[in-house]
């Protein structure tokens, strides 16, 4: 009876505003939740946080049991029954009752996914609020046994308890009524600030900010045509004031579009900390993470296809990266590892690092691995350099993990941070030290609409190289470009790079090169490096990627196209295809 008339009120017309609403809202404080908890295992003591929690699970509370969701309410309101007693005194936090409040979260989170997309609650609670309930009756025991005790025998943590319920009172006692309503002043005059938009309307937006750069970039080629042809007349003048202008507004205007589709990354980071909390206990590690640059903005069609290849790694740092607490201090190390996770912007590009202190990677290790399995040759191996060798840990099915358990050893991990990076359009590189630790350095375009792109020419035709893949352009003497095994390649730092021509690519056509130099540009994807050889540099603009239409549909190699100044359409090449097809 209860499922029929949630389900009712949930199928509920009028109710549909207030639903979505609530599903938002308590979306965005399972979100704060998620941190908090993880804070509050390290800061137990801390009666603000305590109190924040506990507001968290009592605001879901009181709209679930508004809007008639008794599943969400039932575990919401025990969850809230123990955080009332840690509040005040009567329990001190432990490993059980944290581990109880985790397992409820999770819970709370199932129940909001089946309540989004089933508008039912179809999700059994009875074992988590069995669970809770068993550990309120324990707590609640322990404290009559407590209360039964000589009353003339110190106890450190009646003590302890105290000085926390008495922080409680006093920081209830200093909020007057009259702070509840600047309070909520507040927060009404901050919701005033901010409207929720459908991402479909900033897709469309960004279409027209998109369609707008292309006629700012055919304005820009007709005032210079102009500015030739009537040099120091007055319509040249204004023509070029009124391009300068538009130029200028343009650009504006696609920051801000940009602007309103970004995302703090921290909306992901912040889901780690629990993530490396669980891994560590399954592990039997001691691990610590530290977030930087959360406040790093990236596309929102990015920010959730990040999510998966970021998780791969950390659990890679903590199963394989950090020793176990005797390891670490037997060889001099604290026994807790540490994981730094951070992000920047640089220029067009969000960088992502995952960073630990543990063994780090050994090349030779890694080759032998690769060898045994069969993924590669004992004569290849002896040709790979030390990145090379790194670059091994991305093959599919490989891995270092010597039994099969919950979290490493299935061959499955690394392969598909490669796949989700180079779907990104983005670069991963590797560096490491044996015995100081690992670093997986992910970088990715700030957006997917509008890139700047690399203009080269090959054969006469004009190309758009995407600048994100872009890792340097180079011009190349002809003695400097060896042959191995059949194919060119060059020799840079430390590794060897193959080269390629477009023709080749795109065309399975072969050009007869009979230059002194030649000029190449490196690209990357994932952990993949290649030289295109090109003939001319023609400089770099940014461009806007449009779709060849259902009369071309799909071409292989080719991202899209886009309209140049002259009105000229422009192929924008598809790095991902090319450099896949070349190691097929």
């Amino acid at each position: 009876m209860e499922n029929e008339n949630t389900y009712t009120m949930l199928n509920d017309p009028e109710m549909k505003e207030i639903v979505d609403s609530f599903i938002v809202e308590t979306k965005e404080i399972l979100e704060k939740l998620d941190l908090n908890l993880i804070e509050l295992e390290n800061r137990p003591d801390d009666a603000e946080l305590l109190n924040e929690i506990f507001r968290s699970f009592h605001t879901i509370k009181g709209t679930s049991g508004f809007i008639g969701l008794d599943k969400l309410t039932k575990v919401t309101h025990r969850c809230e029954d123990i955080l009332n007693k840690l509040r005040k005194g009567e329990a001190l936090l432990s490993t059980d009752l944290m581990d109880g409040i985790l397992a409820s979260y999770d819970k709370i989170k199932e129940l909001l996914v089946s309540i989004e997309t089933e508008l039912c609650e179809n999700v059994s609670v009875d074992e988590t609020v069995e669970m809770l309930n068993k550990l309120i009756d324990k707590l609640e025991n322990k404290n009559s046994n407590e209360d039964s005790t000589d009353k003339n025998v110190p106890e450190i943590a009646d003590e302890k308890q105290k000085e926390i319920a008495n922080e409680n009172v006093s920081v209830a006692a200093e909020k007057k009524p009259e702070d509840k309503d600047v309070t909520k002043n507040i927060v009404n005059k901050k919701s005033d600030n901010t409207i929720r938009v459908d991402v479909e309307r900033l897709d469309e937006l960004l279409n027209i900010a998109s369609e707008l750069v292309l006629g700012r970039n055919r304005l820009a080629q007709v005032n210079s045509e102009i500015a030739l042809e009537y040099e120091g007349t007055k319509i040249s003048r204004d023509l070029s004031d009124a391009a300068k202008q538009i130029d200028l507004m343009t650009n504006e205007l696609q920051l801000v579009v940009m602007k309103t589709r970004m995302v703090k990354i921290g909306k992901v980071f912040n889901r780690y900390p629990r993530l490396v909390r669980d891994l560590a206990r399954e592990t039997q590690k001691e691990v610590n993470l530290i977030i930087r640059g959360e406040d790093t903005e990236l596309d929102k069609t990015l920010i959730e296809e990040i999510n998966d290849p970021l998780v791969h790694l950390i659990r890679n740092s903590v199963d394989h990266g950090i020793e176990s607490p005797d390891v670490r201090k037997q060889i001099g190390k604290e026994s807790a590892g540490t994981i730094i996770l951070s992000a920047e912007q640089e220029g067009n590009q969000i960088v992502i690092s995952i960073e630990d202190d543990g063994k780090g990677i050994d090349p030779e290790f890694i080759k032998e691995k690769a060898v045994s399995k069969g993924l590669i040759t004992k004569e290849k191996a002896k040709e790979l350099s030390k990145q090379e060798a790194y670059n091994l840990i991305f093959l599919p099915g490989f891995s270092t993990a010597e039994k099969v358990t919950n979290v490493s050893g299935r061959g499955v991990g690394l392969d598909v941070v490669k796949t989700n990076v180079a779907k990104l359009r983005g670069i991963i590189n590797i560096e490491s030290v044996v015995g100081k630790g690992t670093k997986f350095i992910v970088k990715l375009p700030l957006t997917l609409a509008i890139i700047p792109g690399m203009i080269v020419k090959v054969n006469s035709e004009t190309v758009v190289i995407p600048l994100n893949s872009v890792i340097e352009a180079l011009r190349v003497q002809a003695e400097d470009i060896h042959t191995i095994n059949g194919h060119e390649a060059i020799r840079r730092m430390d590794s060897v790079i193959p080269l390629v021509g477009i023709e080749n690519l795109l065309y399975d056509k072969t050009k007869e090169d009979k230059k002194i130099w030649q000029y190449v540009v490196i690209v990357g994807l994932a952990e993949k490096r290649y030289g295109i050889k090109v003939d001319e540099l023609c400089g770099q603009k940014e461009v806007v990627i449009k779709s060849l239409g259902s009369y071309l549909g799909n071409i292989h190699g080719i991202a899209g196209s886009t309209i140049m100044g002259d009105g000229t359409v422009v192929m924008i090449l598809d790095i991902s295809e090319l450099i896949n097809k070349i190691s097929e």
